[in-house]
């Protein structure tokens, strides 16, 4: 193993974040969470067919394609480039992401180097990149791997321009990359403003407010949040839950148990930590309480760990703020990966000599293992019907035809078809929703034999009324509205 003492922590960094993310690598974007993927990638599709204009981000659901207000779409874009110039293959989103993944790995080794030492940042990168959370959504197609980059590029930068000595470029890099996480995804602005004003403080205390540069970095971030959001509300096609009325609904869960125990009870350990890591995680807090520096670390390690405390504090707190839509979708607790795997990295260093070392090889490996074990039934896909209904949708209909399409999952199966139309859950809306997409010409329905149809019996009387049955097969049926 003498050829490792060659190679720089950030590149084993790189190489285990790259390692980790090749299971599935290759799979078709009909796994876990296959909506969010697919909303992603057909926006990206839609770029190449429609001129590449950045400005005018569009969706597969909303019938014909118009303008969307959807977040900053760069991830997008930066797909759909990578489309253009191979063709539209789902790899490439992975691969794309997987690369932002490993850049914030390094990004957070180089943040977390100079406040606690060599051996637990290059351990917080590793342990960040063997998480579940972070396993599975950073090789997901989907913009939150590049938030969770710019979030990191932010401490990075921001973190260099306070104390490190940085000029300028640094100021505009953790601008630019503050602004990008809350750009990609608007919730991460509940971690950017605490962080901001943590870190300003940590370094000014209460002068912070007396620091023209400081406060100027607060503004340009949340005026160039403002500024897309206020310009994606004006899109024909609405996507966000902008409006204060949505938000409180939101919010809602917050007063229920229901919220705290699925976060703080269910997700933070098996997700975020894993059980080994919830030891080495508490382990690693105690020391990092302690007022001296890590053991064999730089002189400067103990000396501001009050700010991974403050980080953990917003983290859940944004955790909690995002209500209904944390609870609905499991990759919003991403962010906990960065954070905790400090705090597990700092517990692997303190333990390392207090441990029998066969031990501490147990509980390191275990934190991998537990992650394989428990996210192993996210990579199954779903609907491996979809690509024989495309050929028979190709010979009932022309291409541009409108197709509704019946799925809890709205987006996966147009993506999939290549169709444009609408994706309702007619157990969601009802069958009256059907008459409002004749109007727009919209007749050729497609729907799993599985899911709402099958809870509900009725409607086969429907449509053997009002419909005529093109294609039946045991997994989807193709009518034609009459």
């Amino acid at each position: 193993m003498r050829f490792l003492k060659h190679l720089s922590p950030g590149w084993t960094i790189v190489a285990f974040s790259l390692l980790v993310h090749l299971p599935g690598i290759t799979s078709p974007l009909l796994d876990y969470h296959a909506y969010r993927q697919c909303q992603t990638a057909s926006m990206a599709r839609n770029y190449v067919r429609h001129g590449m204009h950045f400005l005018q981000p569009e969706l597969d659901t909303e019938g014909r394609p118009r303008r969307a207000g959807t977040e900053f779409p760069i991830y997008s874009y930066l797909l759909a480039i990578g489309f253009r110039l191979f063709g539209p293959h789902d790899i490439l989103g992975r691969f794309l992401s997987a690369i932002f993944a490993a850049w914030g790995a390094v990004l957070l080794y180089g943040f977390a180097r100079p406040r606690l030492g060599n051996a637990v940042a290059w351990a917080s990168g590793l342990a960040m990149s063997a998480l579940p959370i972070h396993i599975y959504f950073t090789r997901s197609v989907q913009p939150e791997p590049m938030a969770l980059w710019g979030l990191l590029g932010f401490l990075y930068y921001f973190d260099r321009w306070l104390n490190r000595g940085g000029g300028t470029r640094d100021w505009v890099l953790a601008v630019l990359l503050g602004a990008l996480a809350p750009l990609l995804k608007l919730p991460f602005i509940y971690l950017i403003a605490p962080l901001w004003l943590f870190l300003g403080w940590e370094r000014f205390r209460w002068g912070v407010f007396k620091k023209p540069a400081f406060l100027a970095s607060g503004a340009a971030i949340a005026a160039l949040t403002l500024a897309w959001y206020r310009y994606a509300g004006t899109a024909p096609v609405g996507v966000l839950p902008l409006t204060a009325q949505e938000h409180w609904k939101n919010l809602r869960p917050v007063l229920t148990m229901n919220l705290w125990l699925d976060h703080f009870v269910s997700r933070l350990p098996e997700l975020c930590t894993t059980y080994p890591g919830l030891i080495f995680g508490t382990a690693g807090a105690m020391r990092l309480l302690h007022p001296s520096p890590l053991a064999g670390e730089g002189k400067d390690g103990g000396g501001r760990n009050l700010f991974l405390f403050a980080w953990l504090g917003a983290t859940a707190l944004y955790i909690v703020l995002l209500g209904q839509y944390g609870i609905t979708h499991r990759y919003t607790a991403l962010p906990f990966a960065p954070v905790c795997a400090v705090f597990i990295a700092a517990g692997i260093v303190k333990l390392r000599d207090r441990l029998p070392r066969a031990l501490l090889i147990v509980l390191v490996l275990g934190i991998p293992l537990h992650a394989g074990l428990r996210i192993k039934h996210w990579y199954a896909l779903e609907y491996p019907w979809v690509f024989q209904a495309r050929d028979a949708v190709a010979r009932l209909c022309p291409p541009d035809e409108l197709l509704i399409t019946n799925t809890r999952e709205h987006p996966v199966l147009l993506y999939h078809l290549d169709r444009y139309g609408f994706a309702p859950d007619l157990e969601e809306t009802g069958l009256q929703v059907l008459d409002g997409y004749k109007k727009t010409g919209a007749r050729m329905l497609l729907t799993p034999t599985g899911e709402s149809w099958a809870r509900h019996p009725e409607w086969s009387a429907y449509f053997a009324k009002n419909a005529r049955l093109l294609h039946g097969d045991p997994d989807y049926l193709i009518y034609r509205l009459r």
